[in-house]
């Protein structure tokens, strides 16, 4: 009895059966099939396998009445039987079916109109999403609440009641699984309370929730006005999307124009971005975000289609954004060329400083395998010095830059890199082997490659002379040899390389390719 009756058809011909649609009921006078019962009951399991709404049967014209066999297969299946009396034109019956059908959807379209126009109203009066959840509350008697894809609340009735953490973790819970469900039905706090959840498609194919407290919503007119005030958040919330388009876009204007180097003094900076919160007297940390192989994905996987490519980044953005809004700390992030930039109020203390620097690595390492998680996406780090002044800004990102190429440039991927002043060693490896090489000749000369017993001997005696500041004292004491000794090899060396020991530019030449040797012999 409680079967939906969506249409209805007639049947003139056996293989009907392929015509039918679900919530579809059946009339005929069982004409096609009245010397073959068996075809009556194959019919009754097709239509229930189906799902339609029920078979009409006219009896005493074709058939006598309707075989027990089908009646006890339709109980078994829970199918409804009707049985028509002769004196009912089915032509009839299915005009007024039709027309009852047609009068109720009417009335469901009339309601949805009226619905839509007045909560369309609401919003055009500038009463917002609020309004609109005030009206739908009244409309269906039971509280309503909003809440974005993140589960936070954009708006409530008022007659909804604060909702505990409890019930708030508990209703995040059940929608994460609700996906792609347009509805679901769950309770809360074991069974004591019904609740009502509709999706409503944000941006971007995100989801948010329209969620009814109290019931199980099923009455056919209040699911029209939750759907309509659906329909009318979903364009107030693309509305507010394109307006959070254009605010970022303004913002990562600003934020180039600062690391540009475009602006002269820090009251200038303060004044243009004291709205996306830069403070005065405030130390910030410097992190740059960039997709792993990010080229090759925009020209394999997007054929550097431009709109597909700026969606794919937002959606990236819109991650970074969600995972630090959670962390309920302050931030800044915006976009630069192909990097995501982050700005991170911390304290000016030193010890504070390492301590927090542990702690946003591992925040780091947690959105890095979130990405990655949910979707596929290969995320690097290069984290900063400190910016005490808004005037270093732009020096603290070029370091984190610095320590994101130097990451990449050690062939690595979904790394945090944290910058640190290069050490000399560092700097010779990025110098071309050939170029160090003949560096190292030119300076040694003969000493050079010699396997030599003396030569290897004066090698061994500058390098200790150089390590003790080319005290000659503490040197022979070093190699255990008479001060005379370590005096006339010096005087080889200067010979041999044509060099002045008591040149300081000389012995610094030294110094550099003997660390020059230690590379080429590793």
């Amino acid at each position: 009895m409680n079967r939906s009756v969506e249409s209805v058809n007639m049947m003139d011909a056996p293989d009907i059966i392929q015509y039918l649609k679900p919530n579809e009921l059946l009339l005929t006078t069982a004409f096609a099939i009245k010397e073959s019962p068996n075809d009556l009951l194959e019919l009754v399991r097709q239509m229930a396998d189906k799902g339609c709404a029920g078979l009409g049967i006219k009896t005493k014209r074709f058939i006598a009445e309707i075989p027990s066999s089908v009646l006890q297969l339709a109980d078994e299946l829970a199918f409804p039987i009707i049985e028509i009396p002769l004196d009912s034109p089915l032509g009839e019956l299915t005009t007024q079916i039709l027309s009852f059908i047609l009068e109720k959807r009417t009335d469901e379209l009339r309601y949805a109109l009226e619905t839509h126009q007045a909560f369309s109203r609401i919003v055009m009066e500038g009463k917002g999403m609020p309004g609109v959840m005030d009206s739908l509350s009244a409309l269906i008697l039971h509280p309503v609440l909003l809440l974005d894809h993140r589960g936070q609340v954009l708006a409530e009735s008022r007659s909804t009641r604060s909702l505990s953490s409890d019930k708030q973790k508990g209703i995040a819970r059940h929608l994460e699984s609700a996906l792609p469900n347009r509805v679901c039905y769950f309770s809360l706090l074991a069974g004591k309370e019904a609740v009502t959840a509709f999706s409503v498609e944000i941006y971007q194919q995100r989801q948010g929730f329209l969620v009814v407290l109290g019931t199980m919503l099923e009455d056919p007119f209040s699911v029209l006005a939750v759907e309509q005030a659906a329909n009318v958040v979903r364009f107030e919330l693309m509305k507010q999307h394109a307006l959070e388009e254009s605010s970022r876009r303004i913002k990562n204007e600003f934020f180039a124009d600062l690391l540009d180097e475009q602006m002269t003094s820090d009251e200038e900076i303060l004044n243009r971005g004291r709205h996306y919160g830069l403070q005065k007297r405030q130390t910030y940390k410097c992190i740059v975000a960039e997709i792993d192989d990010g080229s090759e994905i925009y020209s394999k996987k997007f054929v550097h289609q431009e709109e597909a490519i700026r969606q794919f980044r937002d959606q990236v953005y819109e991650h970074l954004d969600d995972a630090f809004s959670s962390l309920k700390k302050p931030y800044i992030l915006f976009t630069k060329t192909h990097h995501f930039m982050m700005l991170i109020p911390v304290e000016a203390s030193q010890a504070t400083q390492e301590s927090e620097e542990q702690d946003w690595n591992g925040i780091l390492r947690n959105i890095q395998d979130k990405l990655y998680r949910e979707l596929e996406i290969s995320l690097s780090f290069g984290v900063g010095n400190y910016a005490e002044q808004l005037m270093d800004i732009p020096t603290c990102f070029q370091k984190a830059l610095e320590a994101l190429r130097s990451g990449y440039q050690s062939k690595k991927t979904r790394f945090i890199q944290s910058y640190r002043v290069k050490e000399l060693t560092e700097l010779l490896r990025m110098i071309p082997y050939k170029n160090l090489k003949q560096f190292y000749d030119m300076t040694l000369k003969g000493l050079a490659d010699s396997t030599d017993r003396e030569h290897m001997d004066l090698i061994q005696t500058i390098a200790v002379y150089l390590e003790n500041n080319c005290l000659i004292t503490e040197t022979a004491k070093q190699l255990y040899i008479h001060r005379n000794t370590v005096s006339y090899r010096l005087n080889k060396c200067e010979e041999i390389l044509g060099r002045s020991l008591k040149d300081p530019n000389e012995v610094l030449k030294l110094r550099i390719a003997l660390m020059v040797r230690s590379l080429l012999l590793a």
